[in-house]
């Protein structure tokens, strides 16, 4: 089969796949929660309700921002490919 139809088919799933956390993206990450759970503790419901819903927000902008990127990678790989047929 070929690889629009494994596509179309949902066989080949691109964001099933995460990029490989390299040391520094896990440090940082470490270091995310550490500070999230020192600041969470110093809050009141209210506040810590008020986090939830900034973190949410903050999850869905990122998740935008990556599909664009996805969606533009895609399209400038498109337009390689094309350009280096068409030569």
């Amino acid at each position: 089969m070929n690889i629009l139809k494994e596509l179309y088919y949902g066989n080949i799933v691109p964001t099933e796949k995460c990029a490989k956390l390299n040391s520094e993206v896990t440090e940082l990450l470490k270091l995310l929660n550490r500070n999230e759970e020192k600041l969470t503790a110093t809050l009141t419901e209210e506040q810590k309700e008020n986090f939830e819903k900034y973190k949410d927000c903050n999850r869905e902008i990122f998740e935008i921002c990556e599909r664009e990127a996805f969606l533009n990678g895609f399209r400038l790989g498109a337009r390689i490919i094309i350009e280096s047929v068409n030569q």
